[in-house]
């Protein structure tokens, strides 16, 4: 499954970022929508090119799954962690995003994962997840919903044509996982449909 990415830019980059970044589904978005998505729990990029698109974000709200890359000098500085100034070599520039995205938290409720390791953030107790069980757990987190049938074909890469148990084990696996470190995260299945719930 390709990675989803918001990406923040105005248009005259766009073409070229879809040509560096093939391997994610990428979601171009203007920059003056930014504020809309400071709940949104994915991966969030932010390009500034010049002082108005600076004036457009509130830097101060913006979390840790926002990336901002700035040829600008006097960009505000208490975004440090996450500001990376430009120009770079358009490798580092993807190097740096890959590294971003291996590392990034995703939270919910009471849970985290960061490098599929799943931890229950009011007790401290943690459980490894397989990288599968972390895509599968991940976008759950990040969607709300989906279908089996989407997750089957998209995170397993097994054609819906094929008849296997392998996403049931997988869920029950990382249900078993949700229990032993004594989240109210639950996933929740009903038909062909499954659900995050709390």
């Amino acid at each position: 499954m390709k990675n989803k990415i918001n990406i923040f830019s105005d248009k005259k980059i766009r073409s070229f970022l879809t040509e560096l970044f093939s391997d994610y589904e990428l979601f171009f978005i203007d920059l003056d929508e930014v504020q809309k998505y400071l709940k949104d729990i994915g991966t969030n990029i932010i390009f500034l090119n010049d002082k108005e698109s600076t004036k457009l974000i509130d830097f101060k709200k913006l979390t840790d799954n926002f990336l901002i890359f700035s040829n600008l000098n006097n960009t505000n500085q208490n975004i440090n962690n996450q500001l990376i100034k430009t120009p770079k070599p358009i490798n580092k520039i993807k190097t740096i995003i890959e590294i971003f995205l291996e590392n990034l938290k995703i939270k919910f409720h009471d849970i985290t994962i960061v490098n599929e390791k799943l931890t229950n953030i009011n007790n401290n107790s943690f459980c490894r997840l397989t990288k599968l069980e972390s895509e599968i757990l991940t976008y759950l987190i990040v969607e709300k919903e989906s279908t089996k049938k989407y997750i089957q074909e998209n995170i397993l890469n097994i054609k819906s044509t094929i008849q296997t148990n392998s996403l049931d084990s997988h869920l029950t696996r990382i249900r078993k996982k949700l229990y032993k470190i004594k989240t109210g995260v639950k996933i929740k299945s009903k038909s062909e449909k499954l659900s995050i719930v709390i």
